[in-house]
């Protein structure tokens, strides 16, 4: 159940540490990453640091609030599932947050029954977006981790997969965003290397291209 969650990274903010911590204990099984913050601010440089394949936010936060964090990200990517989950009702929050493409707005308590529809929404949103085109003939499939291309299939590490979209949406990979696959624990150069290096195995060759010092960049043939 939520198989496709399992591959997916989500950036969670919260201002209630209590509340913060108790979510975060119950929705991390349900994905691979799980990044906390505690205000708009630390949400956003996360944000801009990982990996993110999904935001839950709330709208009274410090120093940031929620709905300008979500103009923020928007900004940045308009496809990103942002759910809000919040204490507010208020009817200008309410129009505020359906003109900036939320896929779910939650009002707290965050009950067992509120959670499972949320997880319900969020897989089905993915299974529509099973299938990632990385370049002409080069499709990724997010549920089984593979790489289609020229009539072979390799099978793809969640890293990997994690690594392909970022640069399919980004176009260029940089080193830094590169470390944060790894979590908490940076990857030393030669680890880089030898991950490019067995990727490159799987993936039309000249597709990866390196750029010094920057990261590496998506090559597409014309």
């Amino acid at each position: 159940m939520y198989n496709l969650l399992k591959t997916k990274s989500v950036l969670y903010v919260e201002d209630e540490a209590d509340v913060l911590r108790n979510i975060s204990e119950l929705l991390s099984n349900f994905f691979d990453k799980f990044y906390t913050a505690a205000d708009g601010i630390e949400a956003w440089d996360l944000f801009r640091s990982h990996t993110v394949d999904v935001a839950l936010v709330d709208i009274e936060l410090p120093r940031l609030n929620g709905l300008e964090l979500i103009r923020r990200i928007r900004a940045v990517d308009k496809d990103i599932p942002i759910v809000v989950i919040s204490a507010y009702t208020k009817t200008d929050y309410l129009l505020e947050s359906v003109e900036l493409g939320l896929d779910k707005y939650i009002i707290k308590p965050l009950t067992s029954k509120k959670i499972h529809e949320m997880l319900n929404k969020l897989n089905e949103d993915f299974s529509n977006d099973n299938i990632l085109e990385l370049a002409p003939e080069v499709l990724i499939n997010n549920e089984h981790l593979t790489i289609i291309h020229g009539g072979e299939t390799h099978n793809l590490s969640v890293r990997e997969i994690s690594f392909l979209k970022l640069l399919a949406r980004k176009g260029v990979v940089t080193y830094d965003e590169i470390t944060t696959l790894w979590g908490e624990t940076p990857p030393t150069e030669n680890a880089i290397r030898s991950f490019v290096r067995h990727l490159r195995k799987k993936i039309p060759k000249g597709l990866l291209q390196n750029r010094s010092g920057i990261g590496y960049a998506l090559s597409i043939p014309e």
